[in-house]
């Protein structure tokens, strides 16, 4: 009996056929693929309980019924979920227990499912909470959590459903026909799925939501590969080839590129940036803790140069975003493969070589180290104070003074040491 793999299944999804047939998997006893008239595949599994058939006269357990059991869809469940799935009830009927009653018992557990629980978190706790991290919770959650374990039930899924949706979200794939975008999938998505099920399920928890009291997915994570802290930083040339190449570039990419070498923010705090956060009578940029990934007020001092590409900004807008492609009405996106293409080509046009791969995040980490060059040891509060991250001390919390003057004068040194 042959054992099936992915390429076989789809093969055989594709085959025109006048009537339904079941194939068997060939590696898990009783799996069967059943494949409709219309192409459609559905797991079923054919098992029977020892013992439900009585004991013979030496104490044997007989064998019991034979069940059906349909375990999902292809391809929303893999062959490998199947046979995991597959190998889970087995396990369950070596051991005595009716898969029937179990399933029967998951259909009725509480009568919540993760996509049940996943509206409740998204009302009580992302959006009460106002969570800035709100799209990447919709967008782990649609596109890898809910297509796998949407309609499983949330007190009864098991480690190995959430491991389902770790794998499936780290295979790389294209988006579905007649959607816009690159590949998605991968290490990061996986991780970013993890951890949005986690921390769901954990939720569900506390709020006894949920009765179980354990988190099938707490820990998962550590399967995957560890995760590696920016090392990157630019040279002052490459920091200079940089700025020059935006400056080519323009508005509004290119102007995002010169206002994170110029104030040492994140490419997130530009993007979304509003037109009320600038004070040009100040030279000020004034992020409120709303639109902060520490949640306080992080203010900004704006070097010449900043100001006068804020002032460069085209007049007709429809919206209040500062860097947009959609006239200011939506936020700039797409900044990562800015950084991959189009930046290294304008690089590679004016410098002739391409720079060694760098992200936008490289550009802030570049600023803090040449301003601690500059500083030195005794630079190291201020410079966190430009990068505004959070001071947790109790002198931080009786000082309330910004240092927005030093924070200025570091900058406008090391802007001039960038446009030369």
């Amino acid at each position: 009996m042959d054992i099936l793999t992915d390429v076989g299944v789809r093969a055989l999804l594709r085959q025109s056929r006048d009537e339904q047939v079941e194939i068997p998997d060939g590696s898990v006893p009783g799996l069967k693929l059943r494949v409709g008239a219309r192409g459609r595949g559905t797991w079923t599994l054919r098992l029977s309980v020892p013992g439900e058939g009585g004991v013979t006269a030496r104490g044997c357990r007989r064998v019991g019924r034979k069940y059906r059991l349909t375990l999902g869809e292809y391809p929303v469940l893999t062959l490998q979920g199947a046979r995991a799935r597959a190998n889970e009830i087995i396990d369950q009927a070596r051991h005595g227990l009716n898969p029937v009653a179990a399933i029967e018992q998951k259909a009725t557990a509480n009568g919540l499912t993760i996509a049940g629980l996943w509206q409740r978190c998204l009302k009580d706790y992302v959006e009460s909470r106002e969570l800035r991290a709100k799209q990447k919770y919709l967008l782990a959650f649609t596109t890898h959590i809910d297509p796998v374990i949407g309609a499983l039930p949330a007190d009864l899924f098991t480690r190995e459903d959430a491991r389902l949706v770790m794998n499936r979200a780290r295979e790389r794939r294209a988006r579905a026909e007649g959607v816009r975008g690159g590949r998605i999938g991968g290490v990061e998505a996986a991780r970013t799925a993890v951890g949005v099920l986690r921390q769901m399920v954990s939720w569900g928890i506390e709020e006894s939501i949920l009765k179980r009291r354990d988190n099938p997915v707490s820990k998962l994570q550590k399967n995957l590969p560890k995760k590696h802290s920016g090392e990157r930083v630019l040279s002052v040339s490459e920091a200079r080839i940089v700025f020059r190449a935006a400056a080519q570039i323009g508005y509004p990419f290119g102007t995002l590129v010169q206002l994170m070498l110029l104030s040492a923010c994140r490419s997130a705090e530009w993007s979304r940036a509003r037109l009320a956060w600038i004070d040009y009578a100040e030279a000020l940029s004034v992020v409120p803790a709303q639109g902060y990934k520490s949640n306080h007020v992080h203010v900004v001092p704006l070097v010449p140069r900043a100001v006068e590409l804020l002032k460069e900004i085209p007049e007709q807008r429809t919206g209040d975003f500062i860097l947009s492609s959609t006239g200011g009405s939506k936020p700039l996106r797409g900044i990562p493969k800015f950084f991959r293409t189009r930046l290294q080509d304008e690089i590679l046009a004016q410098s002739g070589e391409r720079l060694p791969h760098f992200t936008s995040h490289a550009l802030r980490r570049t600023v803090a180290t040449r301003l601690a060059e500059s500083l030195g040891d005794s630079g190291d509060k201020l410079i966190k104070r430009v990068l505004g991250h959070a001071d947790g001390s109790v002198t931080a919390i009786y000082n309330r003074y910004g240092y927005v003057k030093e924070m200025r004068a570091a900058l406008e040194s090391w802007a001039d040491e960038l446009q030369k």
